[in-house]
């Protein structure tokens, strides 16, 4: 017997990394108050700074190649169109530019530099922690918190139905490649190729779904009993809740200095 194999299981979980090893609900707290923050301090500055934030946290914790194949696509795809909209026709005084319905200022720039900001932050912040953090992990925090079982495996189920239809349609795709079929080219030809992916990629997502409910009987899923897990997390430490403590405390404080501004 591989006794080794065993002893994994009768340890914490760990990673070997101090920030992929913080607790979940940590993890969330700590994500959100700097995802959050920019709309408080409402400076474009201060925003961007905590972009460059996640970046390095997600180097510093091995998953910056996941996180940033992703997070470029919403600078791309969100932050340069809002940037853009913003910028040519959010009032101003000070024009730049001007043609027919477009007038680009100082203050729409500004305006557009601003909103991008907030936008990266809080979705640098979120897919961030969806980076560091296993499903898997979260759900069992939060079954230990007194969620319902029923409540942790929507959650659980929700995200992993993301990985797999999209693990699945790249396996479609590539079998459609395999018989010749065209799926490369231009935005209308890739158009084409995903239409005879939908077909499989639904009765595969509905016979998953029916695998799903099945294993769930088969595990007494909905015994009225306490259920039992197969790993356990760390436990948190006290340098770790103070921590949080300390993240919360200043963002309170934050907002505090925020409201006595707009005060005076």
């Amino acid at each position: 017997m591989n006794y080794d194999f065993a002893k994994q299981y009768m340890e914490p979980k760990r990673t070997g990394n101090l920030l992929r090893d913080l607790n979940p609900l940590s993890k969330a707290d700590l994500l959100l108050v700097l995802g959050l923050s920019p709309f408080i301090v409402q400076n474009f500055i201060y925003g961007f700074a905590m972009v460059i934030l996640f970046i390095l946290i997600s180097a510093a914790a091995g998953c910056f190649r996941s996180f940033f194949s992703l997070y470029w696509k919403v600078l791309l795809l969100f932050g340069v169109f809002l940037f853009l909209v913003k910028a040519a026709f959010s009032p101003g005084e000070h024009v730049i530019y001007q043609i027919w319905g477009i007038c680009v200022t100082t203050e729409s720039i500004r305006s557009g530099l601003n909103i991008v900001s907030l936008v990266l932050a809080f979705s640098g912040a979120f897919i961030l922690f969806v980076k560091m953090t296993p499903m898997e992990d979260l759900t069992y925090m939060l079954e230990q918190k007194g969620v319902s079982h029923v409540v942790s495996f929507v959650i659980l189920s929700s995200f992993q139905t993301i990985t797999d239809l999209g693990q699945n349609a790249k396996i479609i795709m590539e079998s459609q490649k395999a018989r010749g079929i065209e799926t490369e080219g231009n935005v209308f030809q890739r158009a084409k190729a995903y239409i005879p992916v939908m077909g499989p990629l639904v009765l595969n997502a509905i016979s998953s779904t029916e695998e799903k409910s099945i294993a769930m009987d088969a595990r007494a899923f909905s015994a009225p009993v306490e259920h039992t897990f197969l790993s356990e997390l760390p436990k948190v430490s006290g340098k770790e809740k103070a921590l949080v403590i300390l993240f919360d405390l200043a963002f309170v404080a934050l907002i505090a200095g925020r409201i006595v501004s707009c005060i005076l």
